[in-house]
């Protein structure tokens, strides 16, 4: 198993992206803390993983408070004793047009996604460092590697992780530490995407979907799943070669 005895501390894991790679890693042998606001859907993930035979717990986070970053991380450390692999996953839909964004909605988007990432590598590296190395990877986006006209907020927040990954590869890998991001197209099913799709409130969802289908080699939206396939080879200690990389998993569309 890929991830055998090591522990694992994912954001936003109660749904989509985040509640498939835990499942996946639990399934490679990995400990499991599900840090997340939603609990009802969190503690179904850390449930069905114990059903299958793994460990998980659920701790409740808000990642717009960095002191709650702080203690779902130490509370990870603190049942299992280590961490080597800190996953920051957590996102939201992008408010939409820049004349249309308020203060308050830019503010929720860079907290959740570049600022809770950056606190959170923070409170993990210590952890990491007694732990001999280990990994960090970030949930970006394709449209962190080319502009969105919808969401201009979202764009500059995932492209700030994005350099965040980067800029953590070359400080933290003397520790043996790796940075690494994925990027996803849409993914079907997901809190996230019907976030997208309420964020136009005229919008038809299957010609949306059908128009980001279109754009990519691989006509099709991906799934969580696939999502997680990707995060655990960034994350496996296997691939132990690979810093610093932002990999598009998003059917071909960051050449569209």
């Amino acid at each position: 198993m890929l991830l055998q005895s090591k522990t694992v501390l994912i954001t936003g894991a109660a749904t989509g992206i985040g509640r498939a790679s835990a499942l996946l890693f639990a399934r490679e042998g990995a400990r499991v803390a599900i840090a997340d606001i939603n609990r009802a859907d969190a503690e179904r993930t850390a449930r069905d993983i114990g059903e299958d035979g793994g460990e998980a717990f659920f701790v409740e986070c808000d990642l717009r408070q960095t002191g709650q970053i702080a203690y779902a991380v130490d509370e990870t450390v603190r049942r299992w004793g280590q961490l080597d692999v800190f996953f920051h996953n957590a996102g939201v839909a992008g408010p939409g047009l820049l004349e249309d964004t308020t203060e308050a909605q830019y503010d929720q988007v860079m907290d959740i996604h570049l600022k809770a990432g950056f606190f959170g590598a923070k409170y993990a590296v210590p952890h990491l460092r007694r732990a001999g190395g280990g990994s960090i990877l970030f949930t970006a986006s394709g449209l962190g590697l080319r502009p969105s006209r919808q969401s201009p907020a979202y764009s500059a927040s995932k492209a700030g992780l994005l350099m965040l990954a980067r800029a953590l590869a070359v400080a933290l890998g003397p520790d043996g530490i790796r940075v690494n991001a994925i990027c996803p197209g849409p993914i079907d099913t997901t809190p996230l995407w019907q976030g997208v799709l309420a964020r136009h409130p005229g919008i038809v969802p299957d010609s949306y979907a059908e128009m980001n289908r279109q754009v990519r080699s691989i006509k099709r939206l991906g799934t969580p799943e696939e999502m997680a396939r990707a995060a655990l080879f960034l994350v496996a200690p296997e691939n132990s070669y690979i810093t610093g990389v932002a990999l598009p998993v998003d059917g071909g569309g960051a050449m569209s």
